[in-house]
């Protein structure tokens, strides 16, 4: 039974701009629920490795060709090619389209759609599923990424309240729990949650490479570290400028307790190491 509101091809006809991993696992999560009767994918680079794995039904050779009679509009490139790609189908939206987006970083995206959308502002639901992996392209998507983690909803005051409540349902049937934040809230915090920590694990990976250690002596905690690491070096940086403010200001916050912690190994002050180390520790066991 579909939730009220909410019919059974969930999302109707669909464009799927941007065909990697998050946008590849969303048409395969999608399509194992039933929520799309056709989705249609434009990607400059992976289009058609995603039509081959039957993650979309056909490919466009243009934004505005792919966004033309859709349901729904999913931007799921990168930040940058995201809010290109909002001027770009701005006149080739379907007037009661729902569109929306899957950006790390939200405020850039916004700004771009009050400048490009006009009449159709209200159709855009602003979004961020919290999933992805260090893999990446379409050959990574995984119909259930979304199941059990978090998707920030991130509406404008004139994002239409029936769009936002039928893509809250999608993401909820997808198994996802959805959370609000407004454009700038979502920015700064996960400036500090996941913008810095991905700049922080490159960080120590390259400081490592750079010193000439044989793999085979590297553990498993160096590893744990420094997984994200692995992740897409194009994409981070778009993420990391995108959201140039908050990261710095994140920046800012970690460099303050590493000065602490240098300070108190210089000092050889147990205790405070100590004392610093488990306010750390008492954060991260609760978090899980």
């Amino acid at each position: 039974m579909s939730p009220v509101g909410l019919s059974p091809d969930g999302l109707g006809r669909v464009a799927l701009l941007g065909t990697g991993l998050i946008g590849g696992s969303l048409a395969a999560a999608l399509k194992r629920h039933g929520l799309a009767s056709r989705i249609i994918g434009y990607s400059g680079g992976d289009a058609q490795a995603a039509l081959a794995l039957g993650l979309v039904d056909e490919i466009a050779d243009s934004a505005p060709a792919a966004v033309a009679g859709c349901d729904a509009v999913v931007l799921a490139a990168p930040v940058s090619a995201n809010i290109a790609l909002l001027g770009q189908i701005a006149g080739a939206l379907p007037p009661d389209a729902l569109l929306t987006d899957v950006s790390s970083v939200k405020l850039g995206v916004v700004e771009a759609a009050r400048r490009h959308l006009g009449a159709a502002l209200p159709g855009f639901v602003p979004c961020h599923p919290i999933a992805g992996s260090e893999r990446s392209g379409p050959q990574a998507a995984d119909a259930e990424l979304f199941s059990g983690r978090t998707v920030i909803l991130s509406p404008l005051e004139i994002s239409a309240p029936a769009k936002v409540a039928r893509l809250e349902q999608v993401w909820q049937r997808l198994g996802a729990k959805v959370l609000r934040l407004s454009p700038q809230e979502h920015d700064r915090v996960y400036a500090l949650v996941s913008h810095w920590p991905h700049a922080l694990g490159f960080a120590l990976a390259a400081a490592v490479a750079g010193n000439d250690i044989d793999d085979a002596l590297v553990g498993q905690g160096l590893l744990d570290l420094t997984r994200t690491a692995a992740s897409s070096p194009e994409l981070w940086a778009d993420i990391l400028l995108q959201n140039a403010r908050p990261v710095l200001d994140a920046a800012d916050l970690v460099a303050d307790e590493l000065a602490a912690i240098r300070g108190a190994v210089e000092r050889g002050d147990r205790a405070a190491l100590a004392a610093l180390f488990a306010r750390a520790a008492a954060w991260r066991n609760r978090v899980g």
